[in-house]
């Protein structure tokens, strides 16, 4: 696995041949990233009223601290203000949007020790993210808001690239899970795990702890095994994402190598075209 560094946009199949052998692409310094750090750090200052962001949670309760930015959370999620932003961000990486389905555009929050964990507010275990959606040509978007450190980044295990890790695919359902969902409190825990899970151990030794900077954007296949560091700072982590999928890697059968997912069920339906926001099932179907 290497680290690229760009200061420029590279096309949709250069960006795919990359991250689907493995690597990982920092793009530095994008415009477009710069307004998103803006604009989410104006949500969270009206939200906690003057107190620093990173270090809110020592000020207030957990139960406040999860209501306070759970809100905040809830409005990020369903901002077109935000996503648009974001979609200048892939095209300033080279993203042909025109051929582009999104996901969802979470923002992610990780307090420091457990105190004023709780739901989305939490560091996220050891993943791949194709284990959900089951789609191998899918690719992640991730972008801190505040400054990194390596005890408050994202980590991945390149030696799993082509190791697999025992995992429940066989039998996670996401029928289950949202049926789970429909009736917990908006930005709060459920019982059911809403993604697939190691059934395993993950070997940490081959760790490798990924710090850019706010205004850089970090790419990599959705194949990647990865986990948030859990973080042991004195400051909370924000950081948003984006999950892609192009249509010409549809198309053309580009993708990452399948070594442990045992899913059969493509969730093409999770994806909507930038523009037109029709799903991407239907342009599957489509193309037979």
């Amino acid at each position: 696995m290497d680290i690229i560094q760009l200061d420029q946009a590279i096309s949709d199949e250069a960006r795919a041949e990359l991250l689907f052998a493995g690597n990982l692409l920092v793009y530095r310094q994008r415009p477009a990233m710069q307004r998103m750090i803006e604009f989410t750090r104006e949500l969270l200052a009206e939200t906690l009223q003057g107190l620093d962001p990173v270090t809110a949670q020592k000020h207030l309760s957990r139960e406040v601290f999860l209501d306070k930015v759970g809100a905040v959370q809830t409005r990020f999620r369903t901002s077109e203000a935000a996503k648009l932003i974001f979609f200048d961000v892939l095209r300033e990486c080279g993203v042909t949007t025109d051929q582009c389905f999104y996901d969802h555009f979470p923002l992610r929050v990780v307090p420091f020790d457990t105190t004023h964990t709780g739901a989305h507010r939490a560091a996220i275990g050891h993943h791949r993210d194709t284990w959900g959606s089951n789609l191998q040509c899918q690719q992640n978007w991730w972008a801190p808001v505040f400054e990194l450190e390596a005890e408050r980044t994202i980590a991945f295990y390149p030696d799993y690239w082509e190791k697999p890790l025992a995992n429940n695919t066989a039998t996670w359902s996401f029928d289950e899970y949202l049926a789970t969902r429909k009736n917990a409190r908006p930005e709060r825990g459920i019982a059911y795990p809403s993604a697939p899970r190691p059934a395993e151990a993950v070997d940490e030794s081959g760790v490798v702890k990924v710090v850019i900077q706010p205004g850089d954007v970090l790419a990599f296949s959705s194949a990647h095994l990865h986990a948030s560091v859990p973080n042991t700072t004195d400051a909370i982590r924000y950081s948003v994402e984006m999950r892609t999928v192009h249509r010409s890697d549809v198309s053309a059968g580009r993708a990452a190598p399948n070594v442990d997912n045992a899913a059969t069920r493509p969730m093409y339906r999770w994806f909507r075209h930038v523009e037109s926001r029709l799903p991407l099932s239907q342009f599957v179907s489509l193309e037979g």
